[in-house]
C-alpha cells in the first residue's frame, strides 16, 4: 500500500499543497518535498494541476 492509497481519502476532490502538507505533517520548510511528492502523484495519473497550489483528484 502506498503513500496515495494512505491519503487519499483525507483530500478533498480539489486541495491545496498546504493541506497535503497538513495531513501529512510537514512544516513550511517541507514545501520542496511536498512539491515533489505532487509531481510523482501527477505523472502516476492521480492528480491533475489547476493552479499554482491547487490540486485536483482524478477519479479512478
Amino acid at each position: 500500500m502506498g503513500l496515495w492509497d494512505k491519503i487519499k481519502d483525507g483530500l478533498n476532490t480539489e486541495f491545496s499543497i498546504f493541506q497535503l502538507m497538513e495531513l501529512l505533517g510537514m512544516d513550511e520548510d517541507d514545501k520542496r518535498d511536498a512539491r515533489n511528492i505532487l509531481k510523482q502523484f501527477h505523472i502516476t495519473g492521480k492528480i491533475v494541476r489547476i493552479s499554482k497550489n491547487m490540486y485536483k483528484k482524478v477519479e479512478q
